[in-house]
């Protein structure tokens, strides 16, 4: 989807950047606000970008901006949230429905509000930043995007384009009941390339990888938003221990998502629409070998981080940092053994507890104090599981699905004939590619899915001969075949074999 070479750029859709947007002195009426809305269809966002920012000529300074008023804002930004977050080059805070932003490092010139056009001006809620482009969301939970996050800041400019055509659709808003939000963004400017489960680099692409990450049902539900899928929230990522797993607090940067349980657990896993299987229409995906021009799957599994060794809250945070989607700095706020506020930090690619170093910064906690005994607690408290089972009958041969989950894969299929031991296959699926929206989980509307049966190897040892019949002609002697797929609450379909199981 993001390697498309596709001729949009601002000039040819007669966009232009629109740092000076029209602004008022006081907040504007509710008309003007409208009116302000009905144009936010410009911007460069989605435009090609494959230089990195270091390399952009500057262009302008946050001091032509007012300044902050003193005491408003944090001497500096240390953990990457909603209220405050930063990338590579600036922290951006909001504070009474204004953005302000200020160099990462906290040095000069310090802190200046943003120009907003009128149509959120003093209405912004919360803020997310990753790589070139930030995302705020206003009182109405509408999601608006500024580009060029990284560069000058004559060069900022908002949009509130979103969801198909290609980024071009009329917008979306943040569905209620979010626990936590978190904008990610792997682009081929500042990460390059990225690697599968195989060891296989692939380079992002001529388009970056944008997605909003949302943390909702009780912690347990990990939902993603792209800005060229629908606006609806049926993605889904399967979290750990397939989505058993209750977690705390959430945050993303460049594809990589982390997330803390409520016994201080923590996780990390690289993932996004196009490395996880999801657009096959545009990229070819493979199970068992991988190369150049082929992603191997499945997509890269959860990572379980050491412990951290002291107090913590649920307030972490993520940041990228080099290129290759390998290295991220890893942060947990806590206190240390003297009581003083800060963060936990390590490199996520370092696995021993003894990595963690603690930096005091004396500022009020954001997040609520947990438990964090010092042992594996993931698999305590776990929420319930959202497995259903298929079953049916295929010429003489009993066919079961069981564990199948939308978002988590494989699940286990069965063979049976007579009262021999079951062959056990299994089922890896992937949801597909939609342009229009659909509910969540399952319901009567048929789902589309890219799916594939593995046969492992020895499977097939002493099977009944109806069971390696029935393998051979859907498999042959292959070990990975592709099937499609096609789910309702009530059936599940293998469209190319022609099988239909029912609950």
């Amino acid at each position: 989807m993001r390697r498309l070479t596709l001729p949009l750029t601002a000039l040819a859709l007669g966009l232009v950047p629109a740092a000076a947007a029209a602004q008022t002195a006081a907040l504007p009426d509710d008309a003007t606000r409208e009116a302000s809305c009905s144009t936010l269809y410009g911007g460069t966002v989605n435009d090609l970008d494959a230089v990195p920012f270091k390399q952009i000529a500057e262009a302008g300074s946050l001091a032509q901006w007012p300044a902050a008023p003193a005491g408003l804002l944090p001497a500096r930004v240390w953990l990457r949230g909603t209220q405050e977050t930063f990338n590579a080059r600036y922290a951006f805070a909001t504070r009474n429905g204004e953005v302000y932003a200020s160099p990462v490092d906290g040095g000069a010139p310090g802190w200046h509000k943003l120009p907003l056009p009128d149509c959120f001006a003093g209405r912004v809620a919360a803020i997310s930043a990753d790589d070139d482009e930030l995302v705020a969301i206003d009182r109405d939970r509408r999601v608006f995007t500024m580009d060029n996050a990284l560069k000058g800041p004559d060069l900022f400019n908002w949009t509130r384009r979103w969801g198909p055509p290609l980024w071009m659709g009329k917008g979306r808003t943040l569905p209620g009941k979010v626990l936590t939000w978190s904008w990610s963004v792997l682009s081929p400017a500042e990460d390059v390339t990225w690697t599968d489960v195989g060891g296989h680099k692939h380079p992002v692409g001529e388009k970056k990888v944008s997605h909003i990450w949302a943390l909702r049902s009780g912690g347990q539900r990990l939902t993603f938003m792209d800005p060229w899928l629908p606006a609806d929230d049926s993605y889904e990522m399967c979290g750990p221990h397939r989505s058993r797993f209750r977690s705390a607090g959430m945050s993303a940067s460049g594809s990589t998502v982390f997330v803390i349980g409520r016994n201080g657990d923590l996780f990390t896993r690289l993932y996004d629409f196009d490395l996880a299987g999801h657009d096959a229409a545009f990229l070819r995906y493979t199970y068992g070998t991988g190369g150049d021009d082929a992603i191997q799957l499945p997509a890269p599994p959860w990572v379980e981080q050491p412990k951290v060794p002291g107090a913590v809250t649920s307030a972490i945070s993520i940041e990228k940092r080099g290129v290759g989607a390998i290295h991220q700095t890893l942060r947990v706020e806590g206190l240390d053994r003297r009581g003083r506020t800060g963060y936990w930090e390590k490199d996520s690619t370092a696995r021993k507890a003894s990595a963690w170093r603690f930096h005091v910064t004396g500022q009020p906690l954001k997040g609520r104090r947990l438990r964090n005994p010092q042992r594996d607690t993931s698999a305590v408290g776990l929420g319930p599981a959202r497995d259903v089972s298929f079953a049916g009958r295929v010429g003489g041969v009993r066919v079961q699905v069981r564990g199948f989950d939308v978002h988590c894969s494989p699940a286990t299929l069965l063979l049976s004939s007579g009262r021999a031991k079951p062959v056990r296959l299994r089922l890896h699926s992937a949801d597909g590619l939609r342009q229009a929206p659909h509910a969540a989980g399952l319901d009567d509307e048929p789902r589309a899915l890219y799916g594939v049966i593995e046969v492992p190897p020895g499977a097939l040892r002493g099977a009944p001969a109806q069971v390696a019949r029935l393998v051979s002609r859907v498999a042959g002697t292959r070990r990975y075949t592709d099937v499609g797929l096609s789910a309702t609450s009530r059936a599940l379909t293998f469209t190319e074999p022609g099988w239909e199981l029912t609950r």
